[in-house]
């Protein structure tokens, strides 16, 4: 009788932690990470007043914290939406209008930067803003002197 019992304990235990795992692909982040990341980016700035975690990469998309203690290079995306979610900090976001002096970036197709924006909208920013920016949109994030910016970059494929 025990090793019957035994045999139904251990099957029932063996069903609720197939039940109880989180399905492949999840995460969840508290404001206590993004603490914690923040002071570990504080400390790895590099020359473009910034740092950079890809929190995940998930086949059609990332999620990536980003850290500026000052303004950076503006950026364009072909291929890419971004959606921002501000963590802490704020400053501006400079949308629409013209690269000034384009150059390719990084790996990608259709990455582009550049010295500045002409012609754009300028836009106040702080923590809890989301902002939705379209693919083939310049866009720059501007920090203001002695501020910091940090946000959460979620990197949408429009194909």
């Amino acid at each position: 009788m025990r090793p019957l019992f035994a045999a139904i304990v251990l099957c029932i235990f063996a069903t609720l932690s197939v039940h109880a795992a989180d399905p492949q692909g999840f995460a969840i982040w508290k404001p206590a990470d993004f603490q914690s990341k923040e002071k570990m980016l504080d400390e790895k700035i590099g020359a473009d007043h910034s740092a950079r975690e890809t929190l995940g990469q998930y086949g059609s998309h990332m999620v990536r914290m980003i850290h500026r203690v000052a303004t950076g290079a503006p950026e364009f995306h072909a291929d890419f939406v971004d959606l921002w979610i501000i963590e802490s900090g704020r400053g501006s976001v400079v949308v629409g209008g013209t690269l000034s002096e384009p150059k390719p970036m990084g790996q990608g197709h259709g990455e582009m930067t550049g010295s500045g924006i002409s012609g754009g909208e300028s836009h106040e920013i702080a923590a809890g803003d989301v902002i939705h920016i379209p693919a083939n949109t310049p866009h720059w994030a501007v920090v203001p002197k002695g501020g910091q910016l940090t946000y959460l970059r979620i990197a949408i494929p429009v194909k």
